[in-house]
Formats: structure tokens, sequence, C-alpha cells
């Protein structure tokens, strides 16, 4: 079975720790690295019921969208009403880690995924500038400059908003000279040689640094590989919170909003703001989207599909000329587990067996009844 940490380390490429807030707190919450995974279960929230379903699954790992501890603890008292939950926690050795605003704003994370259900196109996140790009240069020998460019895209290199393998090559000539104790792939020790060589320039998110460099480093024929990172500005990028896009068609709202109500399975929807009689731009941001209204419009939004809106954001969106749809935030989150569940199943290094022990929560946490 797979340790926890290799586990975390495949939800981290698909949901890097460092996209989310700086108000946030994600990864590891309670547990070990080095733990074996029984089994993994996957919650919106950790709850008592989520405890009890995950030791009827032995699934001794629980992946939570919302932490289990978001401000700083004082104290664990077993003793205290909710006690009891962390005692058996903790006595029975199970490790709950959080995939939240990372999640969020990851680029196949839950509003990617939110997009997709919906079947939107031309696709971008509402949020600009959520994501520190890197330019990466190598200068690569020209016969070997397929192998380093298949490693660097693989690895994740090159992509600009929806454009991936996004490379400049410019061939020149590069010199050095070995010296003793060196084993060069070409030239000889103790002389000068010129190369006819390639500048492969590309870009990277800059949390991919470490693994797009040891892989281009394994693909190069080169001892001593000759690289360089700038730091770039790079306005548009794939990560960003919440997601644009067109649907395939003008569609009637009000058709679009039965669309709604079933992808979130008969779930009550709140609409309001302007009054529209057909839709065709969408923007989605799954949890408390109300503050985005302005970005949401300004990329073009005709709609803003989230949760948690209040009576000045209804109000706000009149004014500016946005319809909202409001489902609730326990809904439009939970959805997304779907996508955690699939990203796993999908990964090449788990074993089939394991796969089977990937679970989602049939706890569904509902906070509030309409009456």
């Amino acid at each position: 079975m797979p340790t926890v940490r290799e586990i975390t380390t495949i939800l981290e490429e698909l949901a890097p720790l460092a996209l989310a807030e700086s108000w946030d707190n994600v990864g590891l919450q309670v547990g070990r690295f080095d733990r074996e995974v029984t089994g993994l279960l996957l919650a919106l929230d950790f709850s008592e019921a989520v405890l009890a379903e995950a030791r009827r699954k032995e699934a001794n790992l629980i992946v939570t969208h919302h932490p289990l501890i978001f401000k700083p603890l004082n104290n664990l008292q077993f003793d205290r009403p909710g006690g009891e939950v962390w005692e058996e926690m903790i006595a029975e050795g199970f490790v709950v880690y959080a995939m939240h605003t990372n999640y969020d704003r990851a680029a196949d994370g839950l509003n990617q995924y939110l997009a997709e259900r919906l079947q939107l196109g031309q696709v971008e996140p509402v949020e600009e500038g959520a994501e520190e790009h890197l330019k990466l240069v190598v200068y690569v020998p020209e016969d070997h400059i397929d192998p380093v460019f298949n490693a660097l895209t693989a690895a994740g290199a090159g992509w600009i908003g929806n454009y991936s393998h996004c490379t400049f090559r410019t061939a020149g000539l590069g010199t050095f000279l070995p010296r003793s104790g060196t084993n060069p792939f070409l030239g000889e020790v103790g002389a000068i040689s010129s190369v006819p060589e390639v500048r492969l320039e590309t870009i990277i998110p800059a949390w991919k640094r470490e693994k797009v460099i040891e892989v281009m480093l394994a693909a190069h024929p080169y001892e001593e590989v000759a690289y360089d990172l700038y730091p770039v500005v790079q306005k548009d990028g794939r990560a960003g919170l919440g997601r644009v896009g067109v649907l395939p068609r003008p569609q009637a709202f009000s058709s679009f909003l039965a669309e709604v109500k079933t992808l979130f399975n008969g779930e009550t929807l709140r609409w309001g703001g302007f009054s529209r009689e057909t839709v065709r731009k969408i923007a989605v941001i799954g949890g408390s989207g109300g503050k985005y209204l302005g970005q949401a419009k300004g990329k073009g939004a005709e709609v803003l599909l989230t949760s948690d809106l209040g009576y000045h954001d209804f109000l706000q969106a009149e004014q500016l000329g946005m319809t909202v749809v409001e489902v609730g935030h326990h809904t439009i989150e939970a959805v997304g587990l779907n996508r955690i569940k699939e990203y796993l199943e999908k990964d090449r290094t788990l074993t089939a067996e394991f796969k089977k022990r990937i679970h989602l929560s049939e706890h569904h946490i509902k906070p509030y009844t309409f009456y």
C-alpha cells in the first residue's frame, strides 16, 4: 500500500499548496507522512459521521475540502463537547489532509470541473495573477532537442492560457573546455570544443520548478547542464479562482436554470440581479464568490453561478447588469470531490487494488433545510 506522502504528492500535483490563499490552512492536518494508507475517504468536511464511515471502510486517510484545523488550536481537551472525535481519530491513527483554496484555484481543480460539467467552452479563470511563473532557458545539442522538449512539456512546462507545448528555439554555437576529472558527452578533456546548440525557452509555474528541472536534467545528455531561470510577469494562466466560458449555444435563461438544478440533484436555487431571457457567457465560482462579481463582469460574463450571496450582492448584480444564481455552498463544492477521485484513479503509480479503496463519502453535509 502507498504511504501518505506518496498519496499527497499526487494530490499536490493536482492542487499545489502554493496556490492556497494566505489565510488558508491546507495540506496535512493530522497524522504522519510515513504511515501506510489502507484506504482513502474523500469528504467535504470532517465529522463524527465521516470518521465512522472511514472506520467501516478501513480508510485511514481522510481527505477533506474544508480544513479540519482552520484557526490555531489552544488545546485538545477530549472531555469537552466534540473532543471525543479527536480522541478517537488520534488513538486509532487516522490521517486527515485538506485541499481547500489550493484546489479551488488549481488549473484542473474544483472550478475547472464545474465549468466542464456546465459544458463551457473558451474557459479562463475569473481571477488573474494567481500563479507565479518563471522562464526557463536551457542549451541543448541540436540532435537532443526533442527528448528534452518532450520531457519538459510532459512535466507541465510550456502552458500559456489554454495553449500547451509553448517554447521558442534559437540556434547558436556553444563552447566549453572539459577539465581534468570530467566525462564530457561531446569533445575531449583538455581541448576547447564548439558544438551547434539550441537555446530552448519555455515558461513554467514556479511551484513546478524542482520537478521540471529534475526531468530536464535527466533528459539532457550533458554532464553539466547550462540553464537559467527568470521571473516573469505572466498576466494569464490556467490557475485562478473561478471559471468563465461560453455555453455551446445561446440558451433560454429558464432552460439554463433547469439544467443547473439537475446538475445539483434538484437543489433549490436562488437567482436575482438583472433579468434576462437568454444567456451565453457564464462565470462559476465554487464557494463564496460574491466579491468577484466585478471581475466576472469584466470578463464579459452575463451570469455568475456561486454560493453564499447576500442582499447587497443581488443589488450590486442588478446595477452591473449581471444575473446571479446561488446554489448551496455544501452542494456546489461537494461535486468537486469527484474530480479528486478521478485524478487518483488515473494515476499510474497506484495499483488497481488500491484504487478500489478510494471512496467518496456517503455522508452528505446539509447544514440547513428550506421550510
